[in-house]
């Protein structure tokens, strides 16, 4: 279990403050402060919580009976394969209590299927978090539009890049290969090879692996679908008027 020392050494490599960590813990200051102080028995969830928000931010938290460790990891690459566990973890890490502080957002797609015929069986929609110190890179994700669950996932995260990030957001205009066969560091060098585009809308990004208008007239009836929410947020502003 994380350790007091572990927390504030966190904290430093992040460059956050206990206010920042106690919001991304879902936990108040006052108790943020008694644990970094040792004041008092802390429950173990609370402590998960807060090295979950430490993860999320690249931190690793290693230790044992002689040593404790904290690392930050500068590419963040999380394995989430299940989409509504991939969706979360994005959603969170965009989300206003963050502890990273994104500096550009970059949607891209990957292949993951053979060519046939000029046709590419599937493709999943994948993005890059930059920051200033890090990068998260989401491509070993299972983010597609082929049924109306799926594509809820892809709005939702969408709505909080537009929501929370527009002035920030990029996409690769190319479907790239399948970069969950290149390791960390090659991946992330295939994407800045890349050239990135600034994205106003969704449409311009969507077009390139399906149809907004198509996606919108599809789901856009389904109550409660998030892209009925994120399709009013675009329609309020038009492309290259940005806030």
């Amino acid at each position: 279990m994380i350790k007091a020392g572990q927390i504030r050494a966190a904290r430093a490599l992040v460059g956050a403050k206990q206010l920042d960590l106690a919001k991304a813990s879902g936990i108040s200051l006052a108790t943020m402060n008694n644990i970094e102080r040792g004041i008092g028995d802390p429950r173990a969830s609370t402590l998960g919580a807060i090295e979950g928000a430490l993860n999320d931010a690249g931190i690793t938290i290693a230790g044992d009976p002689c040593t404790e460790t904290v690392t930050l990891n500068v590419l963040y690459r999380p394995k989430i394969y299940e989409t509504l566990l991939a969706s979360q973890k994005i959603l969170k890490i965009l989300g206003p209590n963050s502890l990273n502080a994104a500096d550009q957002v970059v949607f891209f797609v990957r292949r993951c299927g053979e060519e046939a015929n000029g046709v590419v069986e599937g493709v999943r929609m994948c993005l890059l978090v930059r920051s200033k110190d890090r990068n998260l890179l989401f491509d070993k994700i299972n983010l597609s539009v082929e049924n109306v669950a799926r594509a809820a996932e892809i709005a939702g995260v969408m709505l909080a890049a537009f929501a929370l990030h527009r002035n920030n957001l990029s996409y690769i205009e190319n479907i790239l290969d399948d970069t969950t066969t290149l390791d960390d560091v090659d991946a992330l060098s295939r994407l800045r090879a890349e050239k990135w585009i600034s994205m106003q809308h969704p449409k311009e990004f969507i077009d390139y692996f399906s149809n907004w208008n198509d996606l919108v007239e599809r789901y856009v009836s389904h109550p409660g679908h998030p892209l009925n929410d994120l399709h009013e947020l675009v329609s309020k502003f038009e492309p290259g008027d940005l806030a």
